[in-house]
């Protein structure tokens, strides 16, 4: 009487199925998360700090003496108040966004020959979201916030004008200016939601 041998792999297949193996090793993610304190948060209770480099609402900068070396050239040019939005309607940020169509911008001719930006309109239902804007901006007008809540209740509200983007950045500023800018506010922050970086060698 000839005995039939077993093959090794398929009497291994035949017991992780019996036992359930592969089933065990997945449900042994979610036991080794089960006694460890939850990352999500109570939201809208609470929030977490968002990194300063965070791609929310867009801003613009006003005039009010931080203003780079490449707008203070070009200020004997522009008729411009303090306060009040920096941009001098170069289109560059229209024509570095793969969605033109998004910005509507208009400047006027004053009579001492200087340039008045008079509107400066984003539907941002239209926007990627992308930066290429900011990053466009030669004066360092545009910017983007942290401001993440967007929705509204009628397509008009997804409408920013030049005041709205003014006090975005405004108040983006005053909270935020003095922060270094980096991914995260600080380590505790990442950790919070990353866990500890174990740098290998």
């Amino acid at each position: 009487m000839r005995i039939k041998k077993v093959d090794r792999k398929a009497f291994l297949n035949i017991v992780e199925a019996v036992l359930f193996v592969d089933f065990i090793k997945g449900l042994s993610v979610t036991l080794r998360n089960l006694l460890r304190r939850p990352i999500t948060i109570n939201y809208p209770l609470e929030k977490l700090t968002l990194p300063k480099r965070y791609r929310g609402a867009h801003g613009h900068f006003v005039w009010d003496g931080t203003e780079p070396d490449s707008l203070k050239a070009i200020g004997k040019f522009m008729s411009y108040e303090k306060g009040k939005s920096r941009c001098v309607a170069c289109y560059m940020c229209q024509t570095a966004c793969p969605m033109p169509t998004l910005f509507r911008i208009e400047a006027v001719q004053m009579p001492d020959g200087t340039k008045k930006v008079v509107r400066f309109d984003m539907n941002l239902y239209n926007c990627l979201f992308c930066g290429l804007c900011v990053d466009a901006c030669p004066v360092g007008c545009l910017t983007m916030t942290d401001l993440h809540e967007l929705a509204g209740y009628s397509r008009a509200s997804g409408v920013y004008r030049m005041e709205d983007l003014e006090r975005h950045a405004i108040d983006w500023k005053k909270r935020r200016g003095k922060e270094p800018d980096r991914i995260w506010i600080d380590d505790h922050q990442r950790e919070k939601l990353w866990g500890k970086i174990q740098w290998s060698g």
